[in-house]
């Protein structure tokens, strides 16, 4: 599995259970969304799934028990902190694993620190640099889907591969964008990858409970990361999702079905 992404996953949903409560070549598309910007149409999955599990459906994400656990295939929920909903997804097939969303390893052993990866959460900060300086921007970023959408745009080193454009989807109205990870040093060692000319040798970004520190699932440069930034009554959720240019097709298209599977209840 990828270290790193199981040290993003150990400590989130060890916060999320200890204290949260409520809670290929891939081509960039907004799930079963309509935009402003042309978007590529949605791969759909191709994977194997197994026989249907015993648990009772749809699960509580932060019910699965262990870190990192292999999710059995079947629809989870979670409740993002601070807004008023809960939302649904599919997986549909083998090897994702529990997070604040799904995310799946690469199964390759020279790539084993890249991942595939959704998440669903409320982003309530930025770093002041992804690179440089990690430290919680000061003042925070504003409340608005607009203040949030601005803020990524503008955050450095990152590279706006699709810049901010309106998007209706799950019900909701909102914003969508796509960040890449520009072309900056990266090492690897024992399955891990590191920045080194980066603050900890780590590249972060986004802030949002239940996690306690800045997100760092970054690997290589080339990495894409969408944003789904939806006012829901009021709140602001975001639908984040991440991949590398050669990540496995089957893998991608996986991500895709569980973004196309979302839905989001009162």
């Amino acid at each position: 599995m990828s270290i790193r992404f199981g040290r993003l996953i150990a400590l989130g949903l060890a916060l999320a259970i200890g204290g949260c409560g409520t809670a290929e070549v891939g081509t960039t598309s907004s799930p079963n969304a309509t935009t402003s910007s042309s978007a590529s149409p949605t791969t759909t999955a191709s994977a194997t799934t197994t026989a249907v599990p015993t648990a009772t459906w749809p699960r509580n994400i932060f019910d699965v028990p262990g870190e990192f656990s292999i999710l059995e295939p079947g629809t989870y929920y979670l409740e993002p902190e601070s807004i008023p909903v809960r939302v649904l997804y599919t997986i549909s097939a083998d090897g994702w694993q529990s997070w604040i969303g799904a995310g799946k390893p690469e199964q390759r052993q020279d790539r084993g620190y890249r991942h595939v990866a959704v998440s669903i959460v409320n982003v309530t900060n930025l770093v002041i640099d992804g690179c440089t300086d990690h430290r919680a921007a000061d003042p925070p970023v504003g409340p608005t889907v607009d203040d949030l959408a601005t803020a990524l745009a503008s955050l450095p080193p990152f590279l706006v591969t699709k810049p901010p454009s309106d998007v209706d989807i799950y019900g909701y109205h909102g914003t969508y964008l796509e960040l890449t990870v520009p072309d900056i040093p990266v090492t690897t060692y024992a399955h891990e990858s590191f920045f080194p000319d980066c603050a900890d040798r780590e590249l972060k970004s986004w802030i949002g409970r239940p996690l306690s520190f800045a997100f760092y699932g970054y690997t290589e440069p080339g990495q894409h990361e969408e944003f789904w930034i939806l006012d829901v009554e009021g709140r602001r959720l975001v639908i984040e999702a991440n991949w590398s240019p050669d990540s496995p097709k089957k893998d991608v298209a996986e991500m895709r079905a569980i973004l196309d599977s979302i839905q989001i209840e009162p």
